[in-house]
């Protein structure tokens, strides 16, 4: 039996000396007696997070899903020297590695993204791709789950209202602590790292949270 997760690197396990094992997927998937396939990784989108869960999908079929959200704000894009994922006043250290020159136009692309986004607009993209991606797991029958990281919460906050056609269409029973509770929330209080991403003891915290829902 495996569990299938994918997120950002709240869910990836970043500033922990040993994400495969400290990680709450690996302590979900431990309880659960299941084997653990992570695809959380650093500073992705969303875009990413539904391309990941369609090829496992496709290709695993996994017995189960947790999906964690990370910000709406982030957008995945894709050109001849690979794919990248920017949001507003992001500072992504990898272009600024490239002494080439040749990755100076996604600085260009930040800066307007900073300048010129959109937050209901982002917001709105990110309810049409929880609806797509619930869909299209039922569809599979893919049992699943979803949760939010960080920054969806407050979103919720400021433009639910606006977006009613959206959120009557999710199915909030399965998306653990709709709509303003999320990893972020479920860790607090616990030890961060530099980097501000909770430690051992907040993935566990986290872990907890999502054994009792599931």
């Amino acid at each position: 039996m495996q569990l299938f997760t994918a997120g950002d690197s709240f869910t990836y396990g970043q500033e922990l000396i040993n994400p495969q094992e400290e990680a709450w997927p690996a302590l979900v998937a431990k309880e659960i007696h299941y084997t653990c396939n992570n695809a959380g990784e650093p500073g992705v989108s969303n875009d990413y997070i539904v391309r990941k869960t369609i090829q496992a999908v496709g290709t695993e079929k996994p017995h189960l899903a947790i999906i964690a959200w990370t910000s709406a704000g982030r957008i995945e894009f894709g050109d001849q020297h690979g794919v990248y994922d920017i949001w507003p006043g992001c500072d992504n250290k990898m272009f600024k590695a490239d002494t080439s020159g040749k990755l100076d136009y996604r600085h260009d692309l930040i800066r307007y993204v900073t300048l010129y986004n959109n937050e209901e607009y982002e917001y709105c993209r990110w309810l049409s791709q929880v609806i797509l991606l619930q869909s299209f797991l039922k569809q599979s029958n893919v049992p699943y789950y979803f949760i939010n990281t960080f920054d969806n919460q407050k979103r919720n906050e400021q433009y639910m209202s606006n977006n009613a056609g959206y959120i009557k269409q999710i199915d909030t029973s399965r998306f653990i602590g709709w709509p303003n509770k999320g990893i972020v929330e479920w860790a607090y209080g616990a030890e961060h790292g530099p980097g501000g991403h909770p430690l051992a003891n907040g993935h566990e915290r986290i872990a907890d949270t999502v054994l009792r829902a599931i």
